[in-house]
């Protein structure tokens, strides 16, 4: 459960760009976040939130949040991509089969903006943060299990059924969210 809020904070404030918070420090007393801005997360698919500094234009400061947040989800399925990679590797090592085809990673950017096409933005809505009024969107991708299946397809990699459902349920875990969360802290750190 830690890890789950610890991520969600981590989404939160890596995507309020014009914050200057840390994880480690509290809200402030005046702060008002939608509960979907720290946890942005779907049962239809995939989901990221961010929140842009409120310069009195919605049309401008609405398509900045959402392009962050559509952002963050092509770095979600890049994530994912390395984690089934990985996985991949391990259980062609131990079932003694060579390891052929193109990766999953090097074909998830191409994957993902083919599915962002798909991606919505759910929610829009005012929060405070830092004293400053913030416009954040929540942008949902639903159709997950196309994803993978391009994914997979684009790789050229030949999967059994078990093991293709054992990477797609992989895919849609949480799981691949430690990865990401450790992703996040690089680019954190990058633009500090």
């Amino acid at each position: 459960m830690k890890k789950i809020l610890l991520l969600a904070a981590i989404f939160g404030l890596a995507g309020c760009n014009s914050t200057s918070k840390t994880q480690s420090e509290p809200l402030a007393e005046n702060d008002a976040i939608p509960d979907w801005v720290l946890m942005p997360v779907s049962e239809r698919g995939l989901a990221s939130s961010s929140c842009v500094a409120w310069s009195g234009n919605m049309t401008v400061d609405r398509a900045q949040a959402i392009a962050a947040a559509r952002a963050d989800l092509t770095q979600q399925i890049k994530v994912k991509s390395s984690v089934m990679d990985k996985l991949y590797s391990r259980k062609t090592q131990a079932d003694g089969q060579s390891n052929s085809g193109g990766s999953f990673e090097q074909v998830s950017k191409q994957v993902a903006e083919q599915s962002l096409a798909g991606a919505k933005a759910t929610k829009v809505a005012f929060a405070r943060l830092d004293n400053q009024k913030q416009l954040c969107a929540l942008v949902v991708m639903e159709n997950t299990k196309e994803t993978f299946d391009n994914l997979v397809q684009a790789s050229g990699r030949q999967l059994d059924p078990t093991s293709e459902a054992a990477l797609y349920e992989e895919f849609r875990a949480q799981k691949a969210m430690e990865s990401l969360e450790a992703e996040l802290e690089k680019l954190n750190k990058k633009s500090l």
